[in-house]
Order: C-alpha cells, then sequence, then structure tokens
C-alpha cells in the first residue's frame, strides 16, 4: 500500500468532490460520513480491480457552495500547496468517474526530511535527546575529513527532529546550543598569551601576526556559527534558521530566572541576526506586486500575515489588490513562496483622513474569478499614494530592517506607473496609545500631575454620572476596555479635544532612548517621513477603538526631503511636524504641569520635551 500526502478534498453539500490540482484520482473514493461544518483528515481509498492507493485527505464539509478559507496540509512540518478556489481544475461526481492511473506530479524536497533509519522515541524526551545527538555528530566532523554530505546528513537530521519537538522541548535544545557551542575562553586566553611581539618593518613578522590575528578571529567565533553556516547551505535552511531564531526570541522573551543562559541565548541571538542581516540584504530581495492573478498559496499568506487590517474574506482580499489598490511584497531567493514585508496602498487624490474609504470603497469588485486589467482605473483621479498597512511577516527576521527600503522601492514603482504622483503618505495605527493612557490616568488619580482641563472634567462628571474625578478615570478605564463609549455621542464629543491633545503628546514628545516611543512613529520618522496629521475616529473597528481610541495618524513622505529628515532624526532626534501636532502637545504638557522634582511621564521618556520643529500641513501640498 502506497501512501500519498497532499490530496485536497472539499465536499459540498455531499454531492461534489473538489480535488486539488495535483492529483488524478481512479473511479472509487470511499469518505466516512462527516455533518456539515466538520473537518479532519481521513484517508481514501482510490483505484479499483484490486489496484487500491490510499490518500491521507484533509477536507472540510460545507453547507453552501461558496469557497471557504484555504486548507493548510502539514505532515511532519512541511506545508504543502494549500487547496483554494483558484487550484481547481474540475468538480467531479461522486457517482461518475472516469478511470484513469494515479499519478500525482512530484511535489518540492522537504526540508527538513526525515532520517533514513528514525530511532525509536517514545517521548518527547526522547526526541530532545536525538536532536542533541544529531547536532553533536555534525560538530564532532567539524574539521575532520568527514565529506560534506555526511555533515550535511547530519544537519537535516538535526532539523527534522527540532521541527518535530514542543516549545518547551524547543527551548530546551536552544539552551542545550548556546551552552555548548559557546565560545571557548579558555582558547581565546591561550591564543592572546601567544601573541607575536611586534617589529615595525619586519615583513616576516607582520605577516606572523596576520596569521595569529586570523586565529583570534576563528577563536573568538563561537562554533554555533559554523552550526548556522551549515544549515543555510541545505535546501529550506535559511527558512529553518528564521524560524528557529522566532523561537529563540520567543525563549529570551520568557526567560527571566536565569541571566547565565540569557546572555548565552543572547549570543546566539546575535550569530543568527548578523547572518540573516547578511543574507536578507535589500540586493538580494526581490519586489513582487500582487494581484487576484497570484497564486492562491500567495494569497493566502497576504490575507492570513495581515497584522495591521485584519482580511474578513475572500471578497475583501480581492478588494485590496483590485482596482485603485496595489499590494507589494518582499520576497527572498531561499524564500521564494514566503512574503517578508507586505505593504498594501490605496491610490485616490487626496489624503485620507480614514479607513472607512480605503476599506469600504465605492469601486467594489464583485466576488468571482475575474482577471482586473488596468483600465478598470482612471489614472486622471490618481495623485495620492497611501501606505495603510505593512506588516513584517517574518518575526525570526526582527531586528532586520526591511519596511523601509519596500516604501522606497514601492515609490519608484509608482511613479513610472503614474508620473504625475506627487503625494505619498500613510494612515497609520498608535498600537500603544490607549496602554500609556491608562498609565496616565493612573497617575492623575494619584495627583502627580493633570491631563483634563476643569472644564473637560466637569463636563465628563455629567456624562458619565459619577461624583469624583477619581471615579472618572475608573469609569474611563472600563470603557476603553469594553469600547463602549463609542455608541454615546455626547460623550465622544466630550472626549475628543483631551484624547486628540494627549495623543499628539505621546507622539510627539514621548520618547524611548531618545527615540519615538510609539514604534509605528520611530519607523516613518526614521525613514524621513513628517508627523503630518491626527485624525479623530479614523479607525471605528474594534482593534483600532482598543488600541488608540480610533485615532490615526498621517506621516507625510516629501521625497526632496526625506533623506535629510531621516538624518537630522537619526542624529539629533529632533521630531519633525506640523504646527497642529506640536502645538498640541505643548497644551498638552502645560496641561500637565510637570515640575522639576516630578518624575517622567513614562520609563522611557525623556526628562524635557524635544525642540520643537515644525511644518505647515499644507505647505507642501
Amino acid at each position: 500500500m502506497n501512501t500519498r500526502y497532499g490530496t485536497s478534498v472539499k465536499i459540498l453539500r455531499g454531492t461534489k468532490l473538489f480535488l486539488d490540482w495535483k492529483c488524478a484520482i481512479s473511479p472509487r473514493l470511499f469518505l466516512k460520513r462527516q455533518s456539515p461544518g466538520s473537518f479532519g483528515t481521513q484517508e481514501c481509498a482510490l483505484g479499483s480491480k484490486g489496484s487500491i492507493r490510499r490518500v491521507s485527505c484533509l477536507f472540510r464539509v460545507v453547507e453552501s457552495e461558496r469557497m471557504s478559507s484555504p486548507i493548510p496540509i502539514v505532515r511532519k512540518g512541511l506545508t504543502l500547496p494549500p487547496f483554494s478556489p483558484t487550484s481547481l481544475t474540475a468538480a467531479l461526481s461522486l457517482s461518475s468517474f472516469k478511470e484513469r492511473p494515479f499519478t500525482p506530479s512530484p511535489l518540492p524536497s522537504p526540508m527538513p526530511s526525515p532520517p533514513s533509519s528514525p530511532p525509536p522515541l517514545s517521548s518527547p524526551s526522547g526526541l530532545l535527546q536525538a536532536t542533541k545527538d544529531a547536532l553533536a555528530r555534525a560538530v564532532s566532523k567539524r574539521g575532520s575529513k568527514n565529506s560534506v554530505l555526511a555533515i550535511d546528513e547530519d544537519m537535516r537530521d538535526m532539523c527534522y527532529f527540532y521541527t518535530q519537538l514542543g516549545t518547551d522541548e524547543r527551548s530546551e535544545f536552544l539552551i542545550y546550543m548556546a551552552t555548548s557551542l559557546s565560545i571557548d575562553h579558555k582558547a581565546v586566553q591561550d591564543v592572546i598569551n601567544n601573541r607575536p611581539d611586534c617589529i615595525p618593518g619586519n615583513a616576516d613578522v607582520d605577516a606572523h601576526i596576520m596569521r595569529w590575528e586570523d586565529r583570534l578571529r576563528q577563536t573568538l567565533q563561537p562554533p554555533h556559527h559554523w552550526v548556522a553556516s551549515q544549515v543555510s547551505r541545505l535546501s529550506g535552511g535559511v527558512k529553518f534558521l528564521v524560524d528557529m531564531r522566532q523561537d529563540l526570541l520567543s525563549t529570551l522573551y520568557t526567560m527571566t530566572s536565569d541571566p547565565t543562559s540569557s546572555a548565552l541565548l543572547k549570543t546566539l541571538d546575535g550569530t543568527l541576526r548578523e547572518l540573516l542581516s547578511l543574507w536578507f540584504t535589500v540586493g538580494l530581495l526581490n519586489v513582487q506586486r500582487i494581484t487576484w492573478e497570484s497564486s492562491c498559496s500567495m494569497l493566502q499568506k497576504v490575507s492570513e500575515y495581515e497584522a495591521v487590517h485584519p482580511v474578513r474574506n475572500w471578497a475583501d482580499l480581492k478588494r485590496r489588490v483590485g482596482p485603485y489598490r496595489r499590494c507589494f511584497i518582499f520576497t527572498h531567493s531561499c524564500m521564494p513562496d514566503e512574503p517578508l514585508v507586505v505593504l498594501h496602498i490605496f491610490l485616490t487624490d487626496e489624503i485620507c483622513k480614514s479607513m472607512k474609504k480605503i476599506l469600504q470603497n465605492s469601486k467594489t469588485p464583485s466576488f468571482d474569478e475575474t482577471g482586473m486589467t488596468k483600465n478598470e482605473e482612471d489614472s486622471s483621479l490618481v495623485n495620492t499614494a497611501i501606505f495603510y498597512s505593512i506588516t513584517s511577516t517574518q518575526k525570526g527576521l526582527q531586528g532586520i530592517e526591511l519596511g523601509n527600503y519596500l516604501i522606497k522601492r514601492v515609490v519608484r514603482e509608482l511613479q513610472a506607473e503614474f508620473p504625475h504622483m506627487m503625494q505619498f503618505s500613510s494612515l497609520s495605527p498608535i498600537p500603544g496609545f490607549v496602554k500609556w493612557l491608562n498609565g496616565m490616568m493612573a497617575r492623575a488619580q494619584r495627583g502627580d500631575l493633570h491631563i483634563f482641563t476643569k472644564t473637560e472634567v466637569n463636563a465628563l462628571l455629567i456624562h458619565l454620572e459619577v461624583n469624583s474625578e477619581s471615579e472618572v478615570y475608573d469609569r474611563l478605564k472600563k470603557l476603553f476596555t469594553t469600547n463602549g463609549w463609542i455608541d454615546e455621542s455626547d460623550l465622544v464629543s466630550s472626549l475628543e479635544s483631551p484624547l486628540m491633545r494627549l495623543c499628539a503628546y505621546y507622539l510627539y514628545s514621548e520618547k524611548r532612548r531618545g527615540y519615538a516611543l510609539d514604534s509605528v512613529a520611530n519607523f516613518h520618522l526614521k525613514n524621513g517621513a513628517v508627523m503630518w496629521r491626527i485624525n479623530w475616529m479614523a479607525d471605528r473597528s474594534p482593534r483600532g477603538l482598543s488600541n488608540s481610541c480610533g485615532i490615526m495618524v498621517n506621516y507625510r513622505y516629501f521625497l526632496e526631503d526625506c533623506e535629510n529628515n531621516s538624518r537630522n532624526y537619526l542624529e539629533t532626534l529632533k521630531v519633525l511636524s506640523s504646527d497642529e501636532i506640536a502645538t498640541l502637545a505643548k497644551t498638552a504638557a502645560d496641561i500637565m504641569k510637570l515640575s522639576a522634582e516630578t518624575s517622567p511621564i513614562s520609563p522611557a521618556s525623556t526628562s524635557s520635551p524635544p525642540p520643537i520643529i515644525t511644518i505647515t500641513p499644507d505647505s507642501k501640498m
């Protein structure tokens, strides 16, 4: 009996069978009966007259003809091409199959692949030990006369076993790897003690010193650097290292009790980050535009990775890659099917103040498989590009800057397509504002500072039907948690002025190590953008209300000034903003009445507000 993994099966109302395009079948198919709405994995018998082959099928029973989300199929850590509407070539009736041989097309070689003779593993600890043993075998062959293929085989075994580990076992293995393959400090000291004397002008001595420096450099390089380099040579090895670094960062985040292990893990993280930074330089990345004609697997990943404004359904996804929209991604040759960064753009004739216009625009495509052409757009209506979502998809590439390069590349693409395009701006979320605001209200309750004027406090006492300022803060905290305030129009109006003022202060004045505390603000300011306009009720989604009370901000990109703005921000830590934002931030600071003895607003804040550098919002329209 041969087993073939990778067939996708979908049952519609119990009458139709949809098969993935990669497979061909014989006449008989047997499935366990499933109720509508259920899904699972079922081994199916395909064949006839004694020639039966079995296929492990992932299937879902649905109640309507509309396709649900694509279903990825995973076996031993390998994600095979998912089932989706665009990958189908036939809808076959269960009652009438034509005889044809079972000849599935070949799938890419998985990485990591299972070892040729895996050891019996009866427990997670046995699997963890097998992973350690495979790593030890590979390291023991370093510098020996063993063939490269032998080392690669051990590395493949190590990678395969690692993908089978649970979260706790992975953390334990990473600690083992960081500890056992750390720098040999005694060897380093021995090399230092054998440093040759320096005699200027003596060529032989100079050559001897250079050889000594080379030995010292090799000794200072931890063995796990060699391991990572060897893994990168395997098929799928770079992706494995990216995922491993994601596990490593998670382990570091949760580790607090062992400073020694934490320091060793940080060294391992530094090694992986250094190598990944070299492999993922902008010159090795490819810009790709995503359209409705792109592969279903890529469309699925774009929708799943969207972190700023989640994709609701296939129609929503089609709208986001349709007319007056652009979606670009960065890919890498070692991970061609993985979008590294996803950038969504809205093409319009003005700088948007709200997500409503972007996500619910009247130019909405129908839900069908008809391709969308450029002729559906009127280019004369387009002079502005709004970057409304940018997402880094790979947590293992954290700290490796890719998004700013994608924006710069995309701007060139858009200018080539629309030569008259003059305005470039983001419509960005403010993910940490409500968390910061809750901390400010707690301080105000203690009497450390004021965040509302007396007039605003009196108005809130009436709207919230409470008797004291302290109760106002308690009530607001609950309302911001549940988003219950959004349906009370009078309360929304009363909160607009103070929240806009406080948001301006948060964006403009709050700092972390001298840079903007808000991560999105810091990203755009480093790219050379201008903090241009704050927008009230720009994102009324549950996420937008929970993170920033619905407030969003436009960061303008004046192309001729971006380089100077970026350099100015990085070197002098000065925030470039519009007059409106700077004035609001200054007003908030005056109301707070911070004295010299008062502690900073937040642990990450600077002790004094940054210098005000402003630009009039309409001066460069």
